[in-house]
């Protein structure tokens, strides 16, 4: 079995790359499902529900995310039952969507996990008065973790584990090590090359990467982010929608035994003007 994982897909430019690279990439390599972090499809922060059904038309099975889900409407995300939207499950009680579910491919019951990283980004999501959508605390995502693997049955268990230090996603990685197929992380834009099976059999890499612009700061055009860091600007941010495209995403083969086979990336480059 494969399963293909993508990177954090960034608005237009993003979601125009995924339309053309994977059908074909579907086909030619064989994939039995596809998941996608959808947490910055609608112009880099949000998604609409006509953005994600536009996605799932060109192949994605199941979509992730993070606290940037939120970002537009609450509750949009989750309003249409054909389109499975995850949110982190380490959020709190009441929260819109669910935290992980259970799917069949390949003659299997993969379970796929989202989780919401501690450092910089769980710990403060309270402290940010634009989080109305937050009723409560984010849970340790470790604990959660810990919880979740009594609770969920499946043949595979994959996780997304989208957060901000490298430090934490390895920790995750080695924490989880044998006790699930594969850990990715998501959320900083920035592809790693650290693709590898773990001592004990699961798949890992820190980070995905970003699906979007590629001549960008993480989707944003450069200039606005060097006048933010230079010169403490607060200029909107900018999100480029033409121009050349990076595709990111990571190949899990499934191989006897329900053992990682191989992990490795499956990038790719378009252009859009």
């Amino acid at each position: 079995m494969r399963i293909l994982f993508i990177g954090d897909i960034v608005g237009k430019l993003g979601r125009s790359a995924v339309a053309q690279v994977l059908p074909d990439l579907k086909q030619k390599e064989e994939i039995d499902f596809v998941v996608a972090n959808a947490e910055n499809v609608t112009h880099g922060r949000g998604a609409k529900i006509e953005h994600l059904r536009e996605l799932q038309q060109a192949g994605v099975n199941l979509f992730t995310s993070g606290d940037h889900i939120f970002y537009l409407d609450p509750d949009e995300p989750f309003s249409d039952p054909a389109i499975p939207v995850l949110r982190p499950a380490n959020l709190p009680e009441g929260t819109p969507g669910d935290g992980w579910r259970i799917f069949e491919a390949g003659g299997q019951k993969i379970a796929v996990i989202n989780l919401l990283g501690w450092e910089f980004l769980g710990e403060r999501l309270a402290e940010d008065n634009r989080n109305s959508w937050l009723k409560g605390k984010v849970e340790n995502p470790f604990h959660t973790a810990e919880r979740l693997l009594k609770e969920v049955s499946a043949d595979l268990v994959f996780v997304d584990f989208h957060a901000e230090l490298t430090s934490e996603k390895r920790a995750m990685g080695f924490f989880l090590d044998g006790r699930v197929a594969a850990v990715l992380g998501t959320h900083t834009h920035v592809p790693t090359a650290d693709t590898e099976i773990l001592p004990k059999g699961t798949g890992y890499v820190s980070d995905i990467g970003m699906t979007g612009s590629r001549d960008s700061v993480l989707g944003v055009e450069p200039a606005v982010i060097i006048d933010r860091l230079k010169d403490g600007s607060a200029e909107p941010f900018e999100w480029v929608e033409k121009g050349p495209a990076v595709f990111r995403s990571v190949l899990i083969e499934i191989g006897k035994g329900n053992s990682v086979k191989r992990i490795m990336r499956m990038d790719s480059e378009v252009n859009y003007q």
